[in-house]
């Protein structure tokens, strides 16, 4: 149901500098590009308006002023992710599986060194967002013991003469009524294999201005560096190999291989603070996304198997912008709120559709929503002979996975809306706790959600 020929005809006429691609191994992938350090972490990512550590310098560079004395901190991140893929079922009701995706294992996330000057801050740091390696197959089920054969892969119905995709037994009906088998055709999704391994890490060097006692500035310069790999290989409905499209920071080597690379590119950040009073103060960042160059290839009987490079598609991270105030009621009590706007279209301008003839639409058929993620989280701090910190914390992640929204009265259409469907939700919760020392501190957290857990622990040395 997915041809060569055609997947070629569309490819061949793409632009020359559009954005990312439709193929599977991207399908139904969400991005989470939460603020470091593990005390962030433990009050649900809610960090903006007091950043008040060394992790300021990614989260908002302003806070750096806080601090007076040099500082280290290093953090580790593990976190799993489900992909979540369209694997069975007759359109609209699909079946959608979760593949788990992994980071690397006990990978450094984060690591900054600060060095208060006067009324200057300056800090540099590693910073790890995105780490993402996993995969997923959609193909017929067997049982493991007879071999026989459980379920096909996704399906849907059309009539024969045209329109939209109608239920099988509507299907059956209407051929009983024209006495005509031809009248309503069964369509289904040839099975494929995804595997998908992308990471994107920073070495940013921040910059903060007390320009008043109560009032901060902060300036980020971030070099970051991407690569990525997202492979479909699809077979026939008799499991027969057919075609691969690769997503990737590659270039074509010897024999048509294809070589991985890095791709780079430099981006800002800007932060403020204001604590008008000792009992409140109110942060805002915006953060560039970068945008990295990682062209499609094809390869099937057209290319006689060898690796065409059909588009220089690019990958943009999308740009992210938020406020943030934190309250400190008590003492020993403080309670943040952010809200932050995340430009998820940014992941759709010009999209590629490798798989379906979209020329003759009027709009571009993908979309992605920007979303507004709400994030509020509280520590409490037990003035203990070793102060004693526990947190908790509380963010809404919406749907804002790519998604087709074009008609549905094509095969390939409908095809790319049950392997793009609307995504889902996220809420999460998470929960820290704290020791801190006069000279050190150690912090740990857990975030956890339906489709997304991350554990986290962070260090924090001061001179």
């Amino acid at each position: 149901m997915r041809r060569t020929l055609l997947a070629l005809v569309a490819l061949v006429t793409v632009p020359l500098a559009a954005q990312n691609v439709d193929i599977e191994a991207l399908s139904g992938l969400q991005f989470n590009f939460g603020n470091p350090g593990a005390r962030s972490l433990g009050m649900g990512g809610a960090f903006l308006g007091l950043a008040d550590d060394a992790s300021a310098a990614e989260a908002n560079p302003a806070g750096l002023t806080i601090l007076r004395k040099p500082e280290v901190s290093v953090e580790g991140r593990n976190y799993l992710e489900n992909q979540v893929f369209t694997t069975g079922g007759t359109y609209p009701d699909l079946e959608r599986t979760p593949f788990k995706h992994y980071s690397d294992r006990a990978v450094v996330s984060f690591a900054s060194f600060v060095y208060p000057i006067k009324n200057f801050t300056l800090g540099a740091y590693f910073h790890e967002p995105l780490n993402n390696k996993g995969g997923g197959v959609v193909a017929p089920r067997y049982d493991e013991f007879t071999g026989d054969l459980i379920t096909l892969g996704p399906n849907f119905f059309l009539p024969g003469g045209g329109g939209s995709p109608i239920s099988e037994a509507e299907c059956d009906a209407l051929r009983r009524q024209t006495n005509n088998p031809g009248a309503c055709v069964e369509f289904r999704l040839d099975p494929f294999t995804s595997a998908l391994d992308v990471r994107m890490r920073t070495i940013g060097i921040s910059g903060a201005w007390q320009i008043h006692p109560k009032f901060s500035i902060g300036l980020t310069a971030r070099h970051q560096r991407f690569q990525e790999a997202a492979f479909t290989f699809r077979f026939t409905q008799f499991l027969d190999p057919s075609t691969i499209s690769v997503q990737a920071t590659a270039k074509e080597g010897e024999n048509g291989q294809l070589e991985i690379v890095e791709e780079t590119d430099t981006t800002f950040a800007a932060g403020f603070k204001w604590s008008p009073t000792d009992k409140i103060s109110f942060g805002g960042v915006y953060k560039m996304g970068p945008q990295f160059t990682a062209p499609l290839f094809f390869a099937g009987a057209a290319t006689n198997n060898e690796f065409l490079q059909v588009a220089d598609t690019t990958f943009h991270i999308p740009d992210v912008a938020g406020l943030g105030v934190s309250v400190r009621p008590l003492p020993v009590l403080t309670i943040n709120l952010d809200a932050v706007h995340v430009k998820y279209s940014n992941l759709v301008d010009d999209f590629v559709a490798s798989v379906a003839d979209v020329r003759e639409l009027d709009e571009d058929p993908f979309g992605a929503d920007d979303v507004i993620e709400l994030h509020v989280g509280a520590e409490y701090v037990f003035t203990t002979k070793i102060p004693f910190a526990l947190r908790a914390g509380f963010w809404r992640d919406p749907a804002h996975s790519v998604e087709w929204r074009g008609p549905l009265n094509r095969p390939d259409f409908i095809a790319e809306a049950m392997l793009y469907p609307k995504g889902e939700t996220q809420n999460h919760m998470s929960i820290g706790a704290g020791l801190a020392w006069p000279r050190f501190q150690i912090d740990a957290a857990y975030d956890t959600a339906d489709n997304y857990k991350v554990g986290s622990i962070s260090f924090v040395t001061r001179f």
